[in-house]
Formats: C-alpha cells, structure tokens, sequence
C-alpha cells in the first residue's frame, strides 16, 4: 500500500477540510500533484470522505481566470464547485470570522489561513488537508499535509 492508500484510508468516512491548494492542483492538472488530488477528489466525489472547503477557496481559485480574463476557466470552476452531493461549499459566518480573528491572534500566520482553519472547525470537520507548511495540528484539528503522504 502506498502513502497516498494510507491518506486516503485516514481520510474515509472523515469529514475533512481540503485547502485551496488541492483543487488548484487539480485543477491546473499539477505535474506533480495532480494524480494525489485527483485521488482525493475522487474519494469525495464516491463519498468515500465527506469532502468540505470554505467559499473563500471558489474566490481564491478564481482570481487567476479573471485576471487573464479566461470566461471558459471560471465557468468551468464554478460548475466545479456547484456540482451536487460532491464538495460542500462552507459560508463564513460572523463567528467564523471572530474564531479566525482568535486563531490568528494566538497561534500567528495569516488572516486567509486561519478562516480556512476557523472554517473547518466550526463544520466539525477533524482532519483539515492541504499542502501549506503553515497549518500545525492542535486539539480541536488534525493537519495533514499532501507532501506527506507522496512517494
């Protein structure tokens, strides 16, 4: 079994938070991570693990498309994100706000990085998945990072 089997069993029947950075790198058909997220992908898309990301993550990724004035490229990623029973699209809340505004007081780091932490707390998600060394574990979520679990 390989690293990634091993997320991907860590991951099943979870409901984890996936950052930014996985759907870009699915997206973009990454050279090196493409395989990895489109694996993490698919375990959602089954709902093998219940996958969740913040509403922050759809504007993120759609900053390059618009910049470069790609039409085709951000009606495709929202058609991505509005697809049914695959990523729950998260809001962020006044409270998710002021749990962010808490987070990044105590534990540093930027304001983008601790509403997605805030963001998968308040869902209840446990595990919270990116590729961004910036992200630690702590009681209340478990960071794993995709790097971690490559060949």
């Amino acid at each position: 079994m390989g690293k990634i089997d091993s997320l991907l069993e860590r991951i099943q029947g979870q409901r984890v938070y996936i950052d930014t950075n996985i759907f870009i790198y699915f997206l973009a058909r990454h050279e090196f991570y493409f395989d990895a997220s489109a694996r993490i992908l698919l375990a959602c898309d089954k709902r093998d693990a219940i996958g969740m990301t913040g509403n922050v993550t759809l504007a993120e990724i759609l900053v390059k498309p618009y910049r470069e004035g790609d039409g085709d490229a951000v009606a495709t990623i929202k058609q991505f994100f509005a697809r049914e029973n695959f990523i729950k699209l998260l809001p962020h809340s006044l409270e998710t706000f002021a749990l962010a505004a808490e987070l990044r007081a105590s534990r540093g780091g930027k304001l983008i990085d601790a509403l997605h932490y805030a963001t998968a707390i308040r869902a209840g998600c446990r595990l919270f998945l990116s590729n961004d060394h910036g992200f630690t574990s702590s009681e209340q979520l478990e960071a794993l990072k995709l790097s971690d679990f490559l060949e």
